[in-house]
Order: C-alpha cells, then structure tokens, then sequence
C-alpha cells in the first residue's frame, strides 16, 4: 500500500485502541443488515458496549463506524471465525486502512525498524512525528499531549497484534495460513509484509 504525500491526519486513532472488546459484544450489530439504525440506537441505549458515559459511547462508537466503513464486503463473517490472535490482528488491519498515519508509522518506522533487526520504542516514534510535523502545518500544531497519547497507542496496538513484544518487533505467532489467505485473495497481500512476514 503506497502513502501518499499529501496525506491528511487526524488524531481519532488516540481513540481505543484496537477496540477488540467492543467488537465482540457489538457482534449482533456488526453482522446486522441495519448497522447504522441499530449502532445509532446502541449510542442511547447502551445495550451491548457498556459504557457509562454517553460521551465516551459517542467516541468509540463513531470511530467502530469509520472502521466498519473500511471493511471489505465479506470481512465480518470471517472475523468471527477466526481466532482471538487473528481477531486482534484483523482489527489492526482496519486501524491501518482508516488511519493514515497508523499506516505511515506502520510502514515507514515500524517495519523499516523490523528489517533492520532493530527494536521500536518511543523516541523512534517521535522522531517520525518530527519529520511529519517539518512537512505538515496541521499536524505542526497537534499538542505534546495528542502526540504522546498517539504514540502511546500505536505501540499499545501493535503489542495487542502480538507484533511488539518488550519492545523488540516480531512477526505475529499462532497465524493460520487460512487468515493470510484472506488478505491475499483480496489483493491486499501489502498487510502480510506490514505484519513482518516475508
């Protein structure tokens, strides 16, 4: 997947993590024909996500639709059958497709890190932001505080996909062929080499 120069970020990705819970006890709306009636009535209702607040209901649930936006056709159905390593994995793949800068991080720290056989922390994190921030006023003026909760989070995402372990960057262990097949019938075969599989 190829980022492009003129990339616009936000800084939404702060919100939640991979968010794997959620999904879970969001299955009946998720596979429903009426996800978007029934993910606005959840925002009221609160009968399967849990949260006490309807403020941070609102928040999560808003970033669950732009994820849920980014999905291909048939991706829910095998979500479910997967297991919850695949699961945590497949949630990465949709942070990736719906923020641009957890794919730049992805691809341009991340893995060129892995390839190097060098561990990732968060100074090489920052470093990135840095360089960003040289090119792009908007996310010049992000505060300290964003970039932290953002660098904080992607480095939690990448150790809930088993791909960040005390620091040093490993391929994901316990993967099924079956899950790499999907995304490569899918010609989506770029998410495997930003798993750190060749």
């Amino acid at each position: 997947m190829k980022l492009e120069s003129d990339t616009k970020y936000d800084a939404n990705f702060t919100a939640g993590g991979l968010l794997h819970h959620e999904f879970s006890v969001l299955k009946p709306i998720i596979l429903s024909e009426h996800f978007e009636e029934m993910i606005k009535v959840e925002e009221t209702a609160n009968m399967f996500i849990g949260l006490k607040t309807l403020g941070a209901r609102k928040r999560i649930l808003a970033e669950i639709r732009r994820r849920h936006k980014n999905t291909p056709a048939d991706f829910w159905n095998q979500y479910y059958n997967w297991s919850a390593k695949e699961q945590n994995l497949g949630l990465f793949y949709l942070c990736l497709k719906t923020y641009s800068l957890a794919l730049e991080l992805q691809l341009e720290v991340a893995l060129k890190k892995f390839k190097t056989g060098s561990s990732l922390d968060a100074f090489d994190i920052k470093m990135r932001f840095d360089e960003i921030a040289s090119h792009n006023e908007d996310f010049a003026s992000w505060s300290e505080l964003t970039l932290d909760k953002l660098n904080t989070q992607f480095r939690k995402i990448l150790k809930d996909a088993g791909l960040l372990k005390k620091g040093v960057l490993s391929p994901p262990m316990g993967i099924s062929n079956n899950f790499w097949e999907y995304f490569n019938q899918r010609n989506e075969r770029w998410f495997k080499e930003a798993c750190f599989i060749d």
